[in-house]
């Protein structure tokens, strides 16, 4: 008997939404509107929140020490003795390791004109952008990771290979404590091809025993994170983009789209995932006065992408926030996740299971990774009703 397929949209058993940032959450990020920031540009969609709220900026994320003479001797003798550890389990304990801002960006970011984003009124055929419930990710991706066999790691085999660091066993190497300030976008991008898209692609392959030599290379060709500049419509120090190759010429599994976190604040955020009907003309139409408006150039931006690469999947992130989304077949329905945060501490933080949401950004972006390359027996299709909030 053929094993039976799952669509994402199946609700689990229990609602899991930890690593959400959920209006709980939200509303300790929030402050009212400061009349003197002035005018605000006309929303994305026809959905206004009742209260106004207005998000602060996301926080500066932990500084990364550096490892002094006096550093406790006991850990790297445990790191020569090795280790082993289930794939699963290092998922579950693992999180991103912090960095420092630089003196360079700018804190109190405008967005500058777009006119390369101008088009005909018409052009992007996007009407409606609906919510991806949290938990119906999250019981997804919960779902198909007790599906998978559980594979044991060893230290010699995977080290190089999962890089993001994880409880009971951090490295103690000067490389990855001591980093430079990050300064523009792509200083994000080499830390998230560096640490998370490196470890979820070498995940995925251990989960579903990608052939070693030249057997696997085909396979593992369209399983690697890789860097375009090209892609990005705008060309400029804030956006950049990573992709997943697909094996279908001329289409893409998935896009990723890159802004640093002081050139995205939570307020911003928030209203790019905002659900509605889009307003006529609003992604088209680019505004020439200022403030430009963050939410219509996102999605215009992904728009342009997806449509051009032939790309349905994608992803939004400022390294600490994602959101993850999907267009429909004929490009005019977007469906969006709601903000989840990733566990940002030090490199050679003492993190405790306690101080990490179930399940990890980890496990979801490994989920999104398998769901768009459709390993794993995962059937995501872009639906209409069934997923909509």
């Amino acid at each position: 008997m053929a094993p039976r397929v799952f669509p994402l949209v199946r609700a689990p058993t229990e609602p899991l939404d930890a690593s959400t940032l959920d209006w709980k959450l939200r509303r300790q990020l929030i402050e009212r509107s400061d009349t003197a920031h002035g005018s605000r540009p006309r929303p994305l969609v026809d959905n206004r929140r009742a209260d106004g709220i207005i998000v602060r900026h996301a926080r500066n994320l932990a500084p990364v020490h550096e490892p002094s003479e006096a550093d406790d001797e006991s850990e790297m003798d445990n790191i020569e003795e090795g280790w082993e550890n289930s794939l699963k389990q290092y998922l579950q304990d693992s999180w991103f390791p912090a960095f420092k801002i630089g003196p360079l960006p700018k804190q109190n970011f405008v967005w500058p004109h777009y006119p390369e984003l101008l088009v005909a009124p018409g052009t992007r055929k996007l009407h409606t952008i609906s919510r991806i419930m949290p938990y119906r990710i999250h019981g997804a991706a919960c779902e198909y990771l007790e599906r998978q066999k559980d594979k044991q790691l060893e230290e010699t085999k995977y080290s190089g290979d999962l890089t993001l660091p994880f409880i009971d066993f951090v490295k103690c190497d000067k490389k990855d404590l001591i980093m430079q300030d990050v300064n523009c976008v792509t200083d994000i991008t080499k830390l998230l091809t560096a640490f998370a898209f490196r470890t979820i692609a070498n995940c995925l392959h251990i989960l579903h025993d990608t052939p070693e030599g030249e057997d696997g290379d085909t396979f593992r060709r369209f399983l690697q994170f890789r860097h375009s500049s090209k892609m990005c419509p705008v060309k400029n120090n804030i956006f950049d983009v990573v992709f997943l190759p697909s094996p279908h010429s001329g289409h893409t599994s998935m896009i990723t789209l890159v802004i640093p976190p002081w050139a995205l604040n939570n307020m911003d955020f928030i209203s790019f995932i905002d659900t509605g009907a889009v307003t006529p003309g609003s992604l088209d139409g680019i505004p020439t006065a200022k403030p430009a408006s963050v939410s219509a150039v996102m999605w215009a931006l992904l728009w342009d992408m997806c449509s051009k690469q032939k790309c349905q999947y994608f992803a939004v992130t400022t390294y600490e926030f994602w959101a993850f989304g999907n267009f429909s077949s004929n490009m005019q329905t977007a469906y969006i996740s709601d903000l989840f945060r990733a566990p940002v501490h030090p490199h050679d933080a003492q993190v405790q299971q306690d101080m990490l949401p179930s399940p990890t950004i980890s496990e979801t972006l490994l989920f999104w990774m398998a769901a768009c390359v459709g390993a794993g027996g995962i059937m995501w299709t872009p639906c209409d009703e069934a997923i909509i909030s």
